[in-house]
């Protein structure tokens, strides 16, 4: 099979990257024509194969991770912080547990398995929102399996992202929704397009229906003007292929984060995994905080050049060093 079209069927970012790094070090990529892709990686007399995209490290538990909920209850066990929530089947089963367990607004609605924020709704403020939270949910068959889902409080702070490998936080950068910044002549669409000549394709900024719905809750609209230095914000979400930011915060995250982080990922058995942990201040040991969800094999070119805003890591080596000790 031609290897850029196996490469376009994987989809997973961190793989794209790790192959190219791998060429880059001398490391032999080979690749197979199958019902999924299939690579190997060979360096000296070690070969590791990989499938579907999954980054090849060693993963134990790593499937306990799909259910938000159980993730929930085990970081829990050992003392970190996640958010106060309930599990229903239906808004009125929501609206009951919400005031049973004294549940406050805002809230969260998410899928109890799923990934890329799909299915999520942020900042509801009333039952009228949470009942069309939940409908969406139900309309999207493939993200109610089993008709549960998760409601949750919405904490108040910043999200990172956090990578954690062999015990070990190797990145944290700091994530922001798409947003565009004023400057007191140019129009919103302008302005879009401008930001999105930065961006790699797969990571500029759509004008979709969400767009459209925040401009006309600010009664704004693509041909209004900002003011000079007026940041706006486009989308809630914080998704970097609807054009979020990261920014690099590895040196300003508190020691006492990147315990509870490393602790995080041992405890659900992974060598490696991808954090979205949010907290006011993450420099400082006692700010509040919660990790929201911990996945096994994260897309991480948010915390890669060209993506991210600053030094970066360099991620894939990171990993292909674990799998392969006598890299240089």
């Amino acid at each position: 099979m031609n290897q850029q079209l196996m490469i376009k069927k994987i989809g997973h970012g961190g793989i794209k990257s790790l192959i190219k790094k791998a060429t880059q070090l001398g490391i032999t990529v080979s690749f197979f024509s199958c019902e999924k892709p299939l690579i190997k990686f060979k360096f000296k007399e070690k070969s590791v194969f990989i499938r579907k995209g999954t980054i090849p490290v060693e993963r134990r538990m790593g499937d306990m991770t799909r259910n938000k909920n159980l993730t929930k209850i085990l970081l829990r066990e050992v003392g970190i912080k996640t958010p106060y929530g309930i599990i229903a089947t239906s808004f009125n089963e929501a609206t009951s547990l919400i005031k049973k367990n004294d549940l406050s607004y805002p809230l969260i609605v998410k899928p109890l398995d799923g990934s890329l924020a799909k299915g999520v709704t942020w900042d509801i403020q009333s039952k009228n929102e949470l009942r069309k939270a939940i409908s969406i949910l139900e309309k999207n068959k493939g993200l109610t399996k089993y008709r549960r889902f998760m409601v949750e409080e919405m904490f108040i702070g910043d999200e990172f992202r956090v990578l954690v490998i062999n015990k070990r936080v190797i990145s944290c950068v700091k994530k922001m929704p798409a947003s565009i910044l004023g400057d007191g002549h140019s129009t919103i669409k302008k302005l879009i397009a401008s930001f999105n000549k930065t961006r790699l394709k797969g990571f500029k900024i759509k004008i979709d229906t969400v767009v459209e719905e925040t401009l006309e809750k600010n009664k704004l609209t693509l041909k209004s003007i900002l003011p000079n230095n007026f940041n706006f914000k486009l989308r809630n979400n914080l998704n970097m292929s609807d054009g979020g930011r990261s920014i690099e915060y590895t040196d300003k995250m508190a020691k006492h984060f990147k315990k509870i982080c490393e602790d995080a990922i041992e405890i659900l058995g992974l060598t490696f995994g991808g954090i979205d942990f949010m907290t006011k201040n993450i420099s400082r040991k006692k700010s509040p905080y919660v990790i929201l969800e911990v996945n096994p094999n994260p897309f991480y070119n948010m915390h890669e050049k060209p993506l991210v805003e600053g030094n970066g890591v360099d991620v894939s080596y990171e990993i292909l060093k674990n799998i392969f000790p006598k890299l240089k």
